[in-house]
């Protein structure tokens, strides 16, 4: 298969050549990154090819070149999800998640937007159900990582043990808060879980485990797994 440019429409190779090496680049980070804990940048690089290839395999099947000039929003949102990913596995400031899942979500709805007004039948056919499954993917975006610690204590219950509370528990002391999901890998840590059955358990790997378990420490100053729980008995933040 050639690479050329034929008759207004790329050859199908172009863009499977960006989706395979998004593969290459999702594979390794998933096979590397409890190893190197710098691998999970490789997210971002990856999701850039992975927009690049839907850009060209868009054109390349609906032969829709008017969708050329907005196309391009697919990139951002590409972007935004490798930094969402990247984020989790890295100590990075909670903005980082928050902008890039914001990049993420308002990249595909842009797109949306402009293709149900300007693209061509296929396009507005299947913008509308890219906005749905987009909605329906909220769902499973890492909210602990990306609304803020006061938004999350007045919108939502805090779940500690299994038990929901309508107050969450008193952090006063503590200069930072621990985030909703940071109480959640306490209260295992309390159960003696190690850091790979709470990673299965909360369906995260295991490196963001160990991130949250360090940004425990950091808040209770503390430097081990035993000092931790009784300190956060003492402030009661777990049940005796």
């Amino acid at each position: 298969m050639s690479f050329i440019l034929l008759d207004g429409a790329l050859n199908i190779a172009l863009p499977l050549v960006f989706l395979v090496l998004a593969g290459i680049f999702f594979i390794v980070t998933f096979a590397t990154r409890e190893k190197w804990k710098w691998a999970s940048l490789l997210f971002i690089p990856g999701a850039l090819l992975a927009a690049f290839g839907v850009i060209f395999l868009l054109n390349v099947v609906t032969n829709d070149w008017k969708s050329w000039a907005y196309a391009w929003l697919l990139l951002v949102a590409g972007i935004g999800v490798g930094m969402g990913l990247a984020s989790r596995a890295q100590s990075w400031h909670p903005w980082v998640a928050r902008t890039g899942w914001g990049l993420a979500l308002g990249g595909i709805t842009f797109f949306c937007v402009f293709g149900a007004i300007a693209g061509g039948l296929f396009i507005q056919i299947m913008a509308p159900i890219l906005l749905v499954i987009a909605g329906v993917s909220l769902r499973w975006l890492p909210w602990d990582s990306i609304l803020p610690d006061s938004f999350r204590r007045r919108q939502q219950l805090t779940t500690i043990n299994g038990k929901e509370s309508p107050e969450p528990p008193n952090q006063s002391s503590l200069v930072e808060p621990l985030s909703s999901r940071e109480l959640e890998v306490l209260s295992l840590v309390d159960a003696g879980f190690s850091n790979q059955e709470i990673a299965a358990k909360l369906n995260i790997a295991a490196s963001t485990v160990k991130t949250h378990i360090n940004n425990i420490y950091g808040k209770l100053g503390v430097q081990t797994r035993v000092q931790a729980v009784n300190r956060a008995r003492e402030l009661g933040l777990l049940e005796n």
